[in-house]
């Protein structure tokens, strides 16, 4: 009782920077604009579908979050932008993904850019670094979630290695409401 007495007093989360108006390409091939966000908060991260290392794990965390907050029926997108958009077609994305999760309905897969335009997309609206060396097929980034808001503010990062991310993550979404 105490513990949700303390959330309910907190303080709201602080708006950071808004993310740019984007349009990129989905899992289905199709256009995707951040104006499809507009009116539920998101989260993102990044990944790239021939990752040996964290990716997988970063992205069956995302699955698990989607299912966990559809139980909870607290609306959410979620976008996982490739950083590898050259080896990352539609495609290969909408393969990427089933082996996650069949529930693509609030869950958008991007590529359609090139490989410069999303270092600087990265590193200009979510201050995180891409970094994919000529000589290599694997991608250097950043791996943590990002919340934000129903208008494209981010309001929090999430290092999804943290044990207690989740439980951090879910009160900050009580906190929004």
């Amino acid at each position: 009782m105490l513990v949700l007495f303390m959330n309910g007093c907190s303080q709201p989360l602080e708006r950071g920077k808004q993310v740019r108006e984007f349009t990129f390409t989905d899992q289905h091939d199709q256009p995707f604009s951040s104006k499809e966000l507009s009116g539920s908060p998101w989260i993102a991260d990044f990944i790239f579908t021939n990752c040996t290392t964290v990716c997988p794990t970063l992205t069956s965390e995302m699955a698990d979050l989607q299912a966990e907050l559809k139980d909870q029926d607290i609306e959410m997108n979620f976008v996982s932008f490739t950083v590898d958009p050259n080896t990352d077609t539609p495609a290969v994305l909408k393969d990427y993904i089933a082996n996650f999760t069949d529930d693509e309905s609030n869950w958008h897969f991007l590529t359609g850019y090139s490989q410069q335009e999303f270092e600087a997309f990265a590193r200009e609206e979510f201050q995180t670094f891409v970094l994919k060396h000529k000589s290599s097929t694997q991608v250097v980034h950043g791996t943590n979630f990002y919340l934000l808001d129903s208008e494209g503010y981010i309001l929090k990062e999430y290092n999804f290695s943290n044990e207690s991310y989740k439980e951090e993550l879910l009160a900050d979404l009580n906190r929004m409401k």
